[in-house]
C-alpha cells in the first residue's frame, strides 16, 4: 500500500506534522510512503519518494524557471534557517501576509507538469494529510486527489475552524471565514476522517457532520514499565517541546514557585528544553536563579534520554483565554511520550482543554491552574516518593489503556486497507 503525505512542512520527526504522521503509520507492514510538501526542508529517510513545490518557485515561474522540483536528499538534522522576510512574516502573522501567500496560490504554475508527472509515477493508494485552516494546502490537497482519483484521508488535531479561534480583528475573522469555506470543501472530498480527543471528536462531528474517529500518537505498552527507583536530590523537572502560544508564561509561574521553595536550600529545579527561539523577556522569565533553565534545542534522540532521566515530566498549557481557545481541542503528542517513560507528570493549564481533561480522567498528573495550586503540588511530593510512584504508574497505564500501539495501528490499516478496497 502506498501512501501520499500531502503536507506545508516536509515530513521529518523534528516537524509536529512529519512526527505525527510518521508515528501513526510506523509499523504497519507493507506500507510506503511519499511526499507531496511546500517549505523548505528534507523529508525523513522512510519517506521514498518526495515533490516539492513552494512560493518561491511560483512566484519564479514568472521569468521561465521550474515550479516544483523532486527530492532526493533526506533529513538527516540539519536544521532549515528561513529568511530574513520569512522570520517576520511568521513573528507577526499579519492578516495580510496571508493573503499574499493566497494569492500566489492562486496562479495556476504550480500545477505544473513535474507535479503531474511525479503523482503519475508514484501513483499512491491513499492520500493522508491534515485538516487545517490553510487556503493554499486545501487547495493542493484537492487538486492531488482529483488529479489521482484516490481515497483521502484527513486527521485534524487544531481547533482552525472554529469562529472563536479566529483573533478578535474584523481582518482576522474575515481570513477565518474564507479558510472554513476551504476546509468543508476538502472535508466533501475524504473518505476517512480523524480527530485527536474526545471534545474534538464531538464538535467536529456537529460541524462537519461526518463521523470522525480518534487516532492519537501511540507507542508499545506491552512491555513491563521502567519506573525510577530513587528519586534525584533535588527533583529534576524537565519541560521538552514547543514553548509557544503562552506556554512559557506557565513554565515562568513554574520557575517562580520552586524558587520561593528553593529559598531554604534547592529541593527541586526546572530544564526547559525547546526548538523555539525566546525572546528576551521569554528568557528572564524561563530563568531563573538555581531553579529553572532554559538549554534550548536539542535532537528527537536526545529528548528521550532527557524524558528517562527525569523526576518528573512537565506539561503546559497558556492560562489566557486566547490560548485556552486555542488548545480546547488539542492533544499534545508529547503527552504519549511522557507515558511511555512511566514518570510522574506535572501540568499546568486551565481544566476546559483536552490535554488537561485527559490527565485528569485518568488521575496520572499534578494538576496546577494558579500559582497556589502549583505550589501545593509542588510541595506536596517534594519529599513523598511514594505518591510520585503512583503517578508514574497510573501514567503508564493511562498510556497502555489509551494510546497502545497495536490498537491504534490495527484501527488505521484496517481503515486504510478498506479505503483502498473501495476505490478498486
Amino acid at each position: 500500500m502506498k501512501v501520499l503525505f500531502v503536507s506545508q512542512s516536509p515530513i521529518n520527526a523534528s516537524v509536529s506534522v512529519g512526527n505525527t504522521f510518521l508515528n501513526v503509520f510506523n509499523d504497519l507492514e507493507d506500507v510506503e510512503f511519499g511526499s507531496v510538501y511546500a517549505k523548505n526542508g528534507l523529508p525523513d529517510a522512510r519517506i521514498k519518494a518526495a515533490f516539492r513545490v513552494n512560493e518561491k518557485m511560483i512566484v519564479k515561474r514568472l521569468i521561465g524557471k521550474t515550479v516544483g522540483e523532486p527530492v532526493y536528499s533526506r533529513y538527516t538534522g540539519e536544521r532549515v534557517l528561513d529568511g530574513k522576510a520569512t522570520r517576520f512574516a511568521k513573528r507577526k502573522r499579519w492578516t495580510i501576509f496571508f493573503w499574499v501567500q493566497n494569492l500566489i496560490w492562486r496562479l495556476p504554475f504550480w500545477k505544473s507538469k513535474e507535479l503531474k508527472n511525479f503523482l503519475d509515477d508514484y501513483n499512491p493508494d491513499v492520500i493522508f494529510t491534515v485538516l487545517s485552516d490553510s487556503v493554499p494546502l486545501n487547495r493542493m490537497i484537492r487538486f492531488v486527489q482529483k488529479y489521482t482519483n484516490k481515497p483521502l484521508a484527513l486527521y485534524a488535531w487544531d481547533d482552525n475552524y472554529s469562529m472563536q479561534t479566529s483573533g478578535a480583528s474584523p481582518l482576522k475573522k474575515l481570513n477565518r471565514l474564507i479558510s472554513r469555506a476551504s476546509m468543508r470543501k476538502t472535508v466533501k472530498k475524504a473518505s476517512q476522517f480523524y480527530v485527536i480527543s474526545k471534545i474534538q471528536k464531538t464538535e467536529y462531528e456537529a460541524w462537519f457532520q461526518r463521523e470522525c474517529k480518534i487516532l492519537t500518537k501511540s507507542e508499545k505498552f506491552s512491555s513491563e514499565p521502567y519506573f525510577k527507583e530513587n528519586y534525584g536530590t533535588p527533583l529534576h523537572l524537565v519541560f521538552t517541546g514547543n514553548i509557544g502560544m503562552n506556554r512559557w508564561k506557565s513554565l515562568g509561574m513554574i520557575a517562580r514557585a520552586l524558587q520561593c521553595i528553593n529559598s531554604n536550600g534547592v529541593k527541586a529545579q526546572l530544564y526547559i528544553y525547546s526548538g523555539n527561539i525566546p525572546t528576551d523577556e521569554m528568557l528572564a522569565t524561563l530563568n531563573v536563579g538555581d531553579s529553572s533553565f532554559f538549554m534550548g534545542s536539542v535532537s528527537a534522540e536526545q529528548v528521550a534520554d532527557l524524558q528517562r532521566s527525569a523526576d518528573i515530566l512537565v506539561h503546559v498549557e497558556g492560562l489566557d483565554k486566547k490560548s485556552q481557545k486555542e488548545v480546547h481541542q488539542s492533544f499534545s503528542t508529547k503527552l504519549v511520550d511522557y507515558f511511555k517513560m512511566a514518570r510522574p507528570i506535572l501540568a499546568v493549564g486551565p481544566k476546559n482543554v483536552a490535554s488537561i481533561e485527559h490527565l485528569r480522567e485518568n488521575s496520572c498528573a499534578l494538576l496546577a491552574e494558579t500559582e497556589k495550586e502549583l505550589s501545593d503540588c509542588l510541595l506536596s511530593v517534594i519529599n513523598d516518593y511514594e505518591k510520585l510512584h503512583l503517578l508514574a504508574k497510573n501514567a503508564y497505564e493511562c498510556g497502555k489503556k489509551n494510546h497502545d500501539q497495536t490498537v491504534m495501528k490495527k484501527m488505521l490499516e484496517t481503515d486504510m486497507r478498506q479505503l483502498c478496497k473501495g476505490n478498486e
